[in-house]
């Protein structure tokens, strides 16, 4: 039973490969491998279109698909379903001796499947879009190499993807070449392409440096067209680029070559238009081709970089789409040509001048034009290349170069010569600039000198006014202390004159007693209480002495304070003029508020002994520091005793040697320094005291006087809790 279903099998299988097999072309028979290539027949061959899926050979080799498979005059036009096409054909080696040939599969994407009599399959792949590393055969043309032996008969299934399928299926040509003779043609004896590399690479350094020059000068002059001109030469350089070496840079990446390359010409034309727009400067003197220039500039753009929106899906489409692309440049070379034509009159470059690049343009112009005509009506309408069309698309490179070049050397002179105009004209101008500068600043200076001496005067004036009124507020500073010493010096020179009158009074009484003792009779006179009067008389005339002179020195020393600082240092005793000072300051105080009652604390160092000082001076700053210290706790004083806080007002005075230098520190437990005026408080007329209560030059002429005896001053605060000055004066030995 399994014997015989294995025959059906076999059977069915057979009559199914020979139905498969029906359709299938006339073989082609090879009968010599002298040739480079043979183009077959039409009949020899059958095509099948794709659409939009992808078929297998297992798919298209049987029916109903193998069936499908016509010749090319079956085939529909501007079909854009068309996803690829599959092309088939029959091999033979009549030769007499085995044979290689090389299938050409020039496309984008092409898988060739070759199946011998024993239904054995090989498949190979190739094309522009295939990385370099997954191509068979002859890499860069993009042949099959296939070896034929003597007799045998190959089934051949090319399926391609491209924009080299045409439009009308009639132009298609299916070939085959013979390996050796396809290597010698294109490696070996292909001088045109080797010729057109090294044209191409010479160009291609030529292009790049006039590109970068004339970047300079837009650096330089700031002029659009030099922009415009060195972006045209550099993206035309890498578009060369790119065809030049496409096999080392883009090797595993051809879908980036391709969209590098035709970004690169986009921009090139585009760039191209713009120059030529701001050359000859078609704004002004042809507005109408000037927009026309831009739309075709837009345009183009717009045609290029729709094939990165529009992927290749289907060949027809892309085909046209190219066509289309290729018919706008073509355009544009045309009226670019027209444009030169028109402005040889308007523009500002002499017509001689601009003529010169005409022919190299017109040239140009119709070679780029013819050669596109004819490619588009042999695409579409099988119009064969004339003989002169062909030679122009082998010299091509040669053609574009020279016309490319030649006008490429003419704008790169018209271009530079305008450069040195323009920096010359910027020299010209910065010049005249300059000029006006050194004229304006002329002008500048004589106002200035006139404003300067009018300010210069008005500040002389302003000076003197404010030496008068530092002057007033000195003395009135000097008043104020005056007037608070007088007060203390009349409050302690008060207690001595009442000592000379209370004792004088009582001398006048003891002497009016004595007197009466003495005009008693002999016998009646108490001479024991004679003598005791006379004693008291004595006793009191020497406290009257005393008390005269305490207040004489009083006297001397408000006399001496009064009077202006001789400056010349004398041995003084300070602790002496510190305790001196610190009463004469209290007793001032407690003139002004009776109510006022302070604690004074004093520590003097006994080992000081005199120092060269001022006496007068240091008078002042000791008086005026403790007559703040006695404000500072008369004004906390004041506000506890409305809150109902205990507070002691003390006053604190120390001396101590230490180092060479005497070191005196004021102190008292007031309310202390703001620490956001420490900073300020020795520069002239700042007080923190209320307005008309002072003047602010109190510490400043203190900071003055301590720096002039070769000292220092400074301050150390804590607010809330009180202040302490801190003195250090010098010590120089009395000799």
């Amino acid at each position: 039973m399994k014997k015989i279903i294995l025959i059906w099998l076999v059977f069915l299988f057979s009559i199914a490969t020979t139905i498969a097999q029906y359709n299938l072309p006339p073989v082609y028979e090879i009968k010599t491998d002298t040739a480079v290539y043979e183009t077959l027949p039409d009949s020899c061959w059958q095509m099948l279109e794709e659409h939009s899926k992808q078929l297998t050979i297992e798919q298209v080799g049987q029916p109903p698909l193998s069936n499908n498979f016509h010749s090319s005059n079956e085939a529909k036009k501007f079909d854009f379903s068309v996803y690829a096409y599959w092309f088939r054909y029959r091999l033979k080696n009549e030769t007499g001796h085995d044979i290689k040939i090389s299938i050409p599969c020039a496309s984008h994407y092409a898988d060739l499947y070759v199946m011998d009599k024993n239904k054995k399959i090989s498949h190979y792949i190739t094309g522009s879009l295939v990385p370099w590393s997954r191509r068979d055969g002859l890499k860069r043309m993009q042949n099959i190499n296939v070896e034929i032996k003597s007799g045998q008969e190959l089934l051949c299934y090319l399926r391609i993807r491209s924009t080299y399928v045409s439009v009308n299926q009639q132009a298609i040509k299916i070939q085959i070449g013979f390996t050796e003779n396809v290597i010698r043609q294109s490696y070996v004896d292909n001088q045109t392409d080797n010729f057109n590399q090294t044209i191409y690479s010479l160009f291609f350094g030529i292009l790049l440096l006039a590109g970068m020059f004339n970047l300079f000068f837009f650096w330089v002059v700031k002029e659009r067209v030099f922009l415009f001109y060195s972006l045209f030469l550099l993206f035309y350089a890498y578009g060369i680029f790119t065809n030049m070496v496409p096999n080392i840079v883009f090797n595993e990446h051809r879908l980036l070559f391709f969209y590098s390359n035709w970004l690169s010409w986009a921009l090139y034309f585009f760039f191209l238009i713009h120059f030529i727009r701001y050359f000859i400067q078609t704004y002004k003197h042809s507005p109408f081709w000037d927009k026309i220039l831009i739309s075709l500039s837009i345009f183009q753009v717009v045609c290029f970089f729709s094939w990165f929106f529009f992927p290749i899906y289907s060949i027809v489409f892309y085909n046209v789409l190219f066509d289309l692309t290729q018919i706008v440049l073509m355009l544009i070379s045309d009226i670019i040509l027209v444009v030169f034509i028109l402005s040889l009159r308007k523009s500002k470059l002499s017509g001689v001048r601009l003529a010169a690049v005409i022919p190299p343009l017109f040239f140009w112009s119709f070679v780029f034009s013819s050669m596109e005509v004819f490619s588009l009506l042999s695409t579409y309408l099988n119009v064969p290349f004339p003989r002169l069309i062909s030679l122009l698309f082998q010299w091509r490179a040669l053609i574009e170069v020279g016309c490319i070049g030649f006008m490429i050397l003419f704008f790169s002179r018209i271009l530079f010569l305008r450069y040195e105009d323009l920096r010359r004209q910027i020299a010209q101008q910065a010049l005249e600039k300059e000029m006006e500068r050194s004229r304006l600043i002329a002008e500048q200076k004589v106002e200035l000198e006139k404003t300067v001496e009018e300010r210069t005067a008005e500040l002389k004036q302003s000076l003197e006014n404010l030496k008068s009124t530092q002057a007033q507020l000195i003395q009135s500073e000097k008043m104020a202390s005056l007037g608070e010493l007088t007060a203390g010096i009349a409050h302690e020179i008060q207690n001595p004159l009442n000592f000379v009158n209370n004792f004088s009074e009582v001398n006048t009484e003891l002497i009016e007693e004595l007197q009466g003792e003495r005009s008693k009779a002999k016998g009646e006179r108490n001479e024991e209480q004679e003598d005791e009067i006379l004693n008291d008389v004595k006793q009191n005339l020497e406290k009257i002495l005393h008390h005269g002179k305490r207040a004489d020195a009083i006297v001397k020393g408000m006399l001496q304070h009064s009077r202006a600082s001789t400056g010349k240092k004398e041995p003084t005793d300070i602790n002496a003029l510190c305790d001196e000072y610190l009463r004469l300051s209290y007793h001032g105080m407690r003139a002004k508020d009776k109510s006022f009652n302070a604690t004074l604390q004093t520590d003097f160092d006994s080992t000081i002994g005199k120092i060269n000082i001022v006496s007068q001076d240091i008078g002042r700053v000791l008086l005026n520091l403790f007559n703040n210290a006695f404000y500072a706790v008369m004004q906390k004083n004041a506000s506890t005793s409305s809150a109902g806080h205990q507070y002691e007002p003390t006053v604190s005075v120390y001396t101590k040697k230490i180092d060479g230098k005497i070191e005196i520190r004021v102190k008292d437990n007031g309310n202390g320094i703001p620490q956001k005026v420490v900073d300020k408080i020795f520069q002239p007329f700042f007080t923190t005291k209320p307005t008309g209560q002072g003047t602010g030059l109190g510490l400043s002429l203190a900071y003055d006087i301590i720096k002039a005896h070769g000292g220092e001053i400074k301050v150390e605060t804590k607010e809330g809790e009180g202040a302490e000055f801190v003195m250090i004066l010098p010590i120089k030995e009395n000799s």
